[in-house]
């Protein structure tokens, strides 16, 4: 049978000529788009981009301005074998150039590249990479010499020790036209030869580092947010335009500004001000730096997905690191996950089998990993009660109690118990904000079960009000008020656990998906 070659995610492969994009991809998350390319159907632009292939793994370089690489493209023929490597930078060479070295120290940001020397002989020039901030002497030309920064492959550039080579050197080209592009949830295709097939996005997080030692902390708030949003593993697309994709389908949510940088090509960010407020954007082309976004990552791979992706695509992301929030787990469970991230862990209690975890210490994923460790902070699940909710028939209203609980960030919530009436029904008044509107939405029109959860909406003074019933009524709803004034929002599955509750304290709520 023929052969034909394909790419998939830039890695080239040897297939039968009957293929589908299927036997490719069996794990694809259903419902998620590839994107497919011809081989000629894209034109090709020059980037500031170097794609540098090493023995270690490959690492991409964006060239300052007005720079020129001191190597020629293609395969590698001086001598790019590390001769010096420690905490703060690693240096491959030596190879021949003119320039004049200067004897003064600069200062290198992590992932800068420079043109250094050894013994202040040009003719034995290296390329240094910078793995972390300092001042060093490394024998480059006045000003320092920066070359550029490394902006994929960072853990790469750790990992390089003696005898790792570079052995490549190219372009890269960014894809601009989508004449002949294809974008499509059906994967029954058969492939054809030179085909080029993106089926995942990769989002590495700001700050994030392999050692997570070197993890940097300075925006934990808003990499959290980009983590929460992306937990699914997929990127509902409900805005493009012509440098960018947005992914809103959470809704208005507060994200602090925490760095503002440069918007460019395959950067994530998060809006921070205004209807938008929590939108998770990913750029296509480069764009100034906004004073309402904050850069919480950066596509590592698969930026062609997001180039070529239209509105209502959805796309198969994965976030580098994925979320670590414990919250809602049984203690057993919560510990187990933890363990398995190689993460030291400490509780409140020794019960795994009949405890859940309310909160956790660090709260953000970035700050839990950096300090190998995490306190969980536990209650018993005979005081948590699990509730479901329908999204279906009451999305607005849902969305509404789930964000005043805490159920729309984390599995576990809380709202305070006001009184049970006459044992009968059972009252609960969260924090809504004044003003909040909760308009009619899934009202009953005839007496409901008597595990049925309600809110109260905006038609009577008692707005805000939850309940549920243990004694049917056929006149009023599950908070007391007539049928046209309750939304009804989900049901209680552990009813027995109502009369344990007490008067005026905090309810522990926690949502289960059927």
């Amino acid at each position: 049978m023929t052969k034909i070659h394909v790419f998939l995610n830039g890695e080239q492969k040897t297939v039968e000529e009957t293929t589908t994009i299927k036997d490719l991809l069996p794990n694809q998350p259903e419902g998620t788009s590839v994107v497919l390319l011809l081989p000629g159907s894209v034109s090709r632009e020059k980037t500031p981009h170097l794609r540098l292939t090493t023995t270690a793994g490959d690492i991409v370089i964006e060239l300052a301005k007005k720079t020129t690489f001191p190597l020629p493209t293609g395969e590698v023929k001086e001598n790019l074998r590390v001769h010096f490597d420690d905490r703060n930078s690693v240096s491959f060479g030596p190879f021949p150039q003119k320039f004049t070295p200067d004897k003064n120290s600069y200062r290198y940001e992590r992932g800068m590249v420079c043109l250094g020397s050894g013994g202040y002989d040009s003719k034995n020039a290296y390329l240094t990479f910078s793995r972390r901030e300092h001042m060093a002497d490394h024998g480059a030309a006045k000003g320092g010499a920066v070359l550029g920064k490394v902006i994929y492959g960072l853990g790469i550039m750790n990992r390089w020790k003696n005898g790792d080579m570079i052995t490549r050197i190219e372009e890269v080209f960014s894809s601009t036209d989508s004449t002949n592009a294809k974008v499509t949830s059906d994967l029954s295709g058969v492939v054809k030869e030179g085909m080029q097939i993106f089926s995942e996005l990769v989002v590495t997080a700001e700050g994030y580092q392999e050692d997570h030692a070197e993890i940097d902390c300075g925006c934990t708030e808003s990499v959290e947010h980009m983590l929460f949003c992306l937990r699914e593993n997929r990127l509902k697309i409900d805005r493009t335009a012509s440098t960018y994709i947005r992914d809103h389908t959470e809704g208005k949510l507060f994200v602090p500004q925490e760095r503002q940088k440069p918007r460019r090509e395959g950067t994530v960010t998060i809006r921070t001000a205004g209807k938008g407020s929590g939108a998770l954007y990913i750029y296509t082309r480069d764009v100034p730096s906004n004073q309402h976004h904050t850069r919480t990552g950066s596509v590592t791979r698969g930026i062609e997905l997001a180039k070529f992706s239209t509105e209502k695509n959805v796309l198969s992301v994965r976030p580098v690191p994925e979320l670590l929030d414990l919250r809602g787990l049984p203690l057993g469970e919560a510990v187990s996950l933890a363990k398995k991230r190689g993460l030291k862990v400490m509780a409140d209690n020794k019960d795994v089998n009949n405890r859940v975890v309310i909160n956790q210490k660090p709260e953000t994923t970035l700050e839990v990993l950096k300090e190998g460790k995490v306190f969980l902070y536990t209650m018993d699940l005979k005081d948590v009660i699990d509730i479901s909710l329908d999204y279906k028939k009451a999305p607005l209203s849902v969305d509404l109690f789930r964000r005043v609980t805490g159920l729309k960030r984390y599995a576990i919530g809380t709202m305070p118990f006001i009184y049970n009436v006459d044992d009968e029904m059972y009252l609960f008044k969260p924090p809504f904000s004044t003003g909040t509107n909760i308009i009619p939405e899934n009202t009953p029109k005839k007496p409901v079960k008597t595990d049925t959860l309600a809110l109260t909406n905006d038609s009577r003074h008692a707005v805000g009000m939850v309940g549920v019933r243990v004694v049917e009524n056929t006149e009023y709803g599950p908070t007391g008020e007539p049928f046209g004034g309750t939304n009804i929002i989900g049901k209680v599955l552990d009813m027995d656990k109502l009369s344990m509750m007490k008067e005026g304290g905090t309810v522990y709520i926690r949502e289960v998906k059927e």
